[in-house]
């Protein structure tokens, strides 16, 4: 319009006809007038958006929906609607408002409905949602957000894991069946001091013949049990060659940890979550930070959220990698279950990890193997552990989790090298 009217214009005065710039006028006034409307007319809309499920693993669909309404009734000004989402859902939604039927109630209300399918986990903003409007004659439009952004969590794929006994390696005969490890929470009686009101029925009379003193049963509930789950989030600065881990690996022993996860968690165990590396600054001595978090048995939403947002961090060449799991050894100060998925292994690393197999059973450590079809990380590091106790795997981003778990679960020999092979039964 804006071009009609300055040809309108030119025209005009070449012609020296005044009608021309009554129509020039006439034509900008009208532009103006649609862009004053656009500017003031804002659609009063208001919309709410959910999602189902709340959060979705991998590949997995998730439902969108948005449900717009205003107290308005002429809705004709709007044109359009677009949801902004990130590029790892491909697809960008949008559509066209429905029309409201002649005659319905006053005020207006519409579903909108959508599935978001991502390939990559994380944590995701959808939104905000937009709606372009114009004026009645469709000459200026202009779009304008209705709703924030809201995440949703995309978490990695869970795999079931079949049951198996894994006997400990220490000979003392101790058997963990990791298909039973839920301990029944029981209550344990000890004994007390007497104290004033307590009933006399509650005496224990054996604690009281021993200690010269008047004793009494108190109940203690006893605590989930707990293992340890420890994730290498390290990404070594210097000889990436040795043990480094490509993107997509990185990826498979971040499933391989939320399913053996899940899996203690179904079995009742609390879970230590160790990321061996965080984007702290190292500590005086040059240790590198690691995250601790501690899941709860009912809370198996929590671990998967926290491993949606795992990532990988850069170390120096020689750390320990299994500093973060002394402290949780120490603060149990019992034998307990660890699991230790590692993309790359150190001397020193090695030696953490055989200094605390004295208080793991099972000890379990699923290793990265790199390089063509005969290599293997840190050989020599694999044979000490090995020979300390650990049952150890090797994988690549082509092993699937079930396969590595059965390689340590049910002993089977793996095609990718033979440390497993140095465990003792």
């Amino acid at each position: 319009m804006l071009i009609v009217a300055t040809a309108v214009l030119v025209a005009a005065t070449v012609i020296d006809r005044r009608e021309g710039l009554f129509l020039f006028l006439f034509l900008i006034l009208l532009f103006t007038g649609s862009a004053v409307y656009v500017r003031t007319h804002r659609p009063r809309l208001m919309a709410t958006r959910t999602f189902s499920p709340a959060s979705v693993s991998v590949g997995e669909p998730a439902l969108v929906r948005t449900i717009v309404e205003t107290r308005d009734d002429d809705i004709s000004a709007i044109a359009s609607w677009r949801d902004d989402v990130p590029p790892v859902f491909a697809r960008v939604p949008r559509g066209e408002l429905p029309r409201k039927l002649p005659g319905s109630v006053r005020g207006y209300r519409a579903l909108l409905e959508y599935e978001l399918r991502s390939a990559h986990r994380g944590r995701f903003l959808i939104g905000p949602l937009r709606v372009t409007h114009g004026d009645p004659f469709g000459l200026v439009t202009t779009e304008r957000r209705i709703a924030g952004p809201q995440p949703l969590t995309v978490t990695p794929r869970v795999t079931v894991l079949a049951d198996a006994g894994l006997r400990s390696s220490s000979g003392d005969g101790a058997q963990h069946d990791l298909n039973m490890l839920t301990t029944q929470r029981a209550d344990e009686l000890i004994a007390r001091e007497y104290r004033a009101g307590d009933p006399l029925r509650r005496v224990h009379w054996r604690q009281t013949a021993r200690r010269g003193e008047l004793m009494v049963r108190q109940e203690e509930q006893e605590g989930d049990p707990e293992a340890a789950l420890l994730l290498d989030t390290s990404f070594a600065v210097k000889n990436q060659a040795v043990g480094a881990t490509s993107p997509a690996h990185f990826e498979r022993m971040v499933e391989l940890a939320a399913s053996l996860g899940i899996h203690l968690l179904d079995a009742g165990y609390a879970v230590s979550l160790i990321e061996s590396a965080t984007d702290a600054a190292p500590s005086a001595d040059g240790t590198v930070p690691y995250r601790i978090s501690r899941i709860a048995s009912s809370d198996p939403g929590g671990l998967l959220d926290i491993l949606a947002q795992t990532e990988r961090f850069s170390v120096p060449d020689l750390y320990d990698v299994s500093a973060g799991l002394h402290p949780v050894i120490r603060r149990t100060g019992s034998v307990m279950p660890v699991f230790a998925i590692l993309g790359r292994l150190s001397p020193l690393g090695a030696r953490g990890l055989v200094a605390t197999k004295v208080n793991a059973d099972p000890a379990v450590v699923f290793l990265t193997r790199t390089g063509g079809s005969t290599a293997r990380p840190n050989f020599d590091e694999v044979r000490t552990l090995a020979d300390a106790g650990w049952r150890t795997a090797l994988t690549d981003e082509q092993t699937s989790v079930e396969s590595a778990w059965t390689r340590v679960a049910f002993r089977k020999s793996a095609a990718v090298g033979k440390p497993e092979s140095h465990v003792r039964s």
